[in-house]
């Protein structure tokens, strides 16, 4: 008898097991795991990404960025519990760019689609309810030359309702310094033939002047020399 009742403990104990398995285990309410970098696919079991219009929007604090500039990027639209966030350069799933001081019940992630590794994904770090949601981005001096990007993310809502592929307006990479073109033809070259030039005409003038009063002069001068 007491087999029995061990035995079926034990299978109880094991349904139960993988009953929280399937309902939770594969939520990731801690955050999305390194897994999901680069589909952005989370692990809902048994749940697929809605087809309908996102009702969330990511919303930057600027249309351009510059290497070593810090802007921030906001994810609006109403509660939600869980996301997954990247820069990434346009049409591709590469990730630029760094995350910092990020919010209450967010956390980073070093993935391994980026550019160069460290904070360069933002996700949940509890399924606490998030609305109007701001993160810090910055990219970094020695990332220049990443060309135009985008912030692209994953909205969950609800463990059985989440949204894909919601993007940002893209973002033109701006000059890091001054120009450093070549300059304009002629600009540094008629600086001194200018000056001579005007300079040449003063003088001429100048002899003018006093070749004038000297002509003015004679005839005084031969007057007094006749009386």
């Amino acid at each position: 008898m007491s087999w029995e009742l061990g035995t079926a403990s034990g299978l109880l104990l094991a349904l139960v097991v993988v009953a929280s398995l399937l309902s939770g285990g594969e939520a990731y309410g801690t955050g999305a795991p390194l897994s999901a970098c680069t589909s952005q696919q989370p692990g809902h079991y048994g749940f697929t990404a809605q087809t309908s219009a996102s009702p969330y929007s990511l919303t930057v604090s600027s249309s351009e960025y510059t290497p070593g500039q810090t802007l921030t990027v906001q994810i609006t639209g109403g509660d939600f519990q869980g996301f997954l966030i990247q820069a990434r350069k346009v049409g591709t799933t590469t990730a630029v760019g760094f995350f910092s001081s990020l919010p209450s019940g967010t956390k980073s992630n070093d993935c391994d689609n980026a550019v160069a590794s460290g904070d360069n994904t933002a996700t949940h770090s509890s399924t606490a309810a998030k609305r109007d949601l701001t993160l810090t981005w910055s990219a970094p001096e020695n990332q220049a030359g990443q060309g135009t990007i985008e912030f692209v993310a994953t909205v969950a809502q609800q463990k059985a309702t989440y949204w894909m592929g919601i993007t940002s307006a893209q973002l033109s990479e701006a000059a890091s310094g001054g120009a450093t073109g070549a300059t304009p033809t002629g600009s540094s070259q008629t600086g001194s033939p200018m000056t001579i030039e005007s300079s040449t005409p003063g003088s001429g003038a100048t002899m003018a002047t006093t070749f004038n009063l000297l002509l003015l002069a004679i005839p005084a001068f031969l007057a007094k020399l006749l009386m």
